[in-house]
């Protein structure tokens, strides 16, 4: 009798996981730009810690969540963005009126941008309010892995939103962590239903454990993006009845 040996199957494929060599993620910077002011907007690998776990991640400018923006009410600004990430890309400006070139949707409003490519957005601001970032292709990994950040349109009129005397822009967001790195994704497949998945840490603005202060008696007005491809999110602040 001839005995066939069966290869074994191939090793199933994800993107990198490994953070070594990559510098620490940082803290999202607030930048307010005025009217006709150049972002550059570079997307790259960090190393994000968690607790007692550093994990691979992507950041905008070496930070997650990105950079987020402060811009006026009427405002148009440049945003130049530089790929270096894992995959072609683009960004998506999400809720944003303004010019459908600009609107990062791969293939219908712009090619997208390959690795080491780049591509120039002329962005408005018509509407004051909260809005955000992000990309538009396998937000299911991208997005879970950090790319997106906060913009908030600052109102022309004055008096447009009642006074208080502090206010924190905040993102919620959660990652699925499984013995100690993020869990994997293809590169070829997304494997979740409607790209999306539920999480084991819980992040707001990037932090795992994130503490805000504030004194008796202050206003404080809370913006909150939830980023997460998933989850619904109750949101409570302990102490506070």
């Amino acid at each position: 009798m001839q005995h066939h040996t069966q290869p074994d199957p191939p090793a199933t494929e994800s993107f990198p996981t490994d953070p070594s060599g990559l510098p620490e993620a940082g803290r999202p910077e607030l930048l307010e730009l005025a009217p006709g002011d150049t972002l550059d907007l570079r997307i790259a690998p960090v190393a994000k810690r968690l607790g007692d776990t550093t994990v691979r991640m992507l950041g905008y400018n070496g930070s997650i969540p990105g950079p987020t923006l402060k811009v006026q009410q009427g405002s148009e600004i440049i945003v130049h963005v530089t790929n270096h990430g894992d995959l072609d890309t683009t960004v998506h400006w999400h809720g944003l009126r303004l010019e459908n070139r600009y609107d990062g949707v791969p293939h219908e409003t712009q090619a997208p941008i390959p690795v080491g490519g780049e591509f120039t957005y002329r962005i408005q601001f018509p509407d004051a309010g909260l809005y955000w970032y992000h990309p538009h292709i396998r937000e299911d990994y991208t997005q879970e892995l950090g790319l997106y950040g906060n913009i908030l349109v600052e109102p022309a009129e004055p008096g447009y939103w009642p006074a208080v005397d502090r206010e924190f822009l905040l993102t919620v967001d959660d990652l699925l962590v499984e013995e100690g790195r993020i869990a994997p994704f293809s590169p070829t497949e997304t494997s979740y239903a409607a790209m999306g998945r539920f999480g084991n840490v819980f992040l707001t603005s990037g932090d795992p454990d994130p503490r805000l202060a504030v004194g008796v008696g202050e206003v404080v007005r809370l913006w909150l993006t939830n980023t997460a491809n998933t989850r619904v999110f109750n949101l409570t602040v302990p102490g506070c009845g």
